[in-house]
């Protein structure tokens, strides 16, 4: 079982994850890429185990944002 991540390797973990949907969806505007990722985060913010966080945001930001360019 992972460690569960300290709050500044998850942090880090979750600006990587915003920069990758950036560069993921390019054609989207940069507003719309961010405002997606901070509403996921605040979605997760109580979450008791804090491990799957960052993962759970993109996939979830990927699956939301591949909808809003019809793909």
């Amino acid at each position: 079982m992972p460690a569960a991540p300290d709050h500044q390797d998850e942090m880090r973990q979750l600006r990587h994850v915003e920069e990758d949907l950036q560069r993921e969806f390019p054609t989207l505007p940069r507003h719309v890429v961010t405002d997606r990722f901070h509403q996921l985060v605040a979605q997760f913010g109580h979450a008791p185990v804090r491990t799957f966080v960052p993962v759970l945001v993109q996939r979830e930001a990927r699956r939301s944002l591949r909808a809003e360019v019809g793909g």
